[in-house]
């Protein structure tokens, strides 16, 4: 199975995050491709290097967004805003933040993978979007991948019995959530009441929810290999798909404003909710984790401590926590 990684953002804590992302992420079959923002005094050079001594040969492109480097960026951004129904105070929002140029940069990356498999003459089998700024704490090597239906059949109860103790309802629906939510880890199940599961569930995706015709470990574990599905953490912040799935999302490079679900909420322009409607548009089910100290310092601007994270040598002091990311 070979991976592909999108790296994308403004440089910010990148020099923290790399330990966590070479460990985790950077496994045999995984090719990496950046469209990175330089905020900092380096040179572009520098920092090109520094990221070919961190990755090595798991690095197959890197590109450097900059509003200088990509002016028709800034025409078609002004297009993009013409044509949306927004008031100006919203267009104005969306013209000085992040969430426009965050897409753009995905599909710049995304022009590279698809420009490098098409010259390889194949396509990758999984992809995985990471970030300069967070970092997966527990790895993501699709060991689900390799289940057995007695595997995901264990799982499914361990699951139940810990849903029982947090006093959270096990239905069909919950079952699946939070099943779907903590596929990544093990340690993520005795964490349920400090985590937050989230789904949307696509009517073009199939999940086995009152299956008839097969054991329902046997229809979970087809899901898993052969779902429409995207594992997210935090919405739209790092997340899991396969490849072939892939094409909608990197598109709002482009197409921002354009996707508009019949669930988006008043808030359908930011970055989440646009993620969500081309998740829609995909045929996609979205399966969300995010963790109580994550959204507390989403909460509370400006209060994020790194301290409720990591020790003073930046090790990891929260075993079941899945995601983070990190400020400072």
């Amino acid at each position: 199975m070979r991976t592909v990684v999108i790296f994308t953002g403004a440089l910010r804590t990148v020099k923290k995050t790399i330990r966590y992302f070479k460990h985790n992420v950077l496994y045999n079959n995984v090719d990496v491709f950046l469209c990175v923002q330089n905020d900092t005094q380096q040179s572009n050079e520098e920092w090109t290097t520094w990221f070919t001594e961190q990755i090595g040969h798991h690095m197959k492109s890197i590109e450097w967004f900059s509003l200088a480097a990509h002016p028709e960026w800034i025409a078609h951004r002004d297009t993009i805003l013409q044509n949306i129904q927004l008031g100006n105070e919203w267009k104005g929002y969306l013209r000085n933040s992040g969430s426009m140029i965050e897409y753009f940069q995905l599909q710049l990356a995304h022009m590279k993978v698809c420009l490098y498999e098409q010259t390889n003459g194949f396509q990758y089998d999984y992809l995985v979007r990471a970030r300069t700024d967070s970092i997966y704490a527990k790895p993501v090597d699709f060991h689900w991948l390799t289940w057995t239906d007695a595997e995901v059949a264990a799982r499914v109860q361990r699951i139940k019995e810990e849903m029982t103790r947090s006093k959270i309802e096990v239905t069909e629906h919950s079952l699946l959530q939070y099943f779907m939510a903590t596929v990544i880890s093990d340690t993520t199940i005795p964490n349920m009441t400090r985590i937050f599961a989230d789904y949307v569930l696509n009517d073009a995706d199939r999940p086995p929810i009152g299956v008839m015709d097969m054991p329902y470990e046997t229809a979970l574990n087809q899901y898993l290999k052969q779902g429409r599905y995207i594992l997210t953490i935090r919405k739209n912040n790092l997340y899991v798909i396969r490849r072939n799935l892939f094409f909608m999302i990197p598109s709002l490079g482009t197409m921002y404003g354009l996707p508009r679900s019949p669930a988006a909420d008043d808030y359908w322009f930011n970055a989440e909710c646009q993620f969500r409607s081309a998740c829609y548009y995909s045929g996609i089910s979205i399966f969300d984790y995010s963790s109580l100290f994550e959204e507390k310092s989403l909460e509370y601007a400006g209060k994020w401590c790194e301290a409720d994270f990591f020790d003073l040598e930046f090790n990891l002091i929260n075993p079941t926590m899945l995601y983070c990311i990190v400020r400072k």
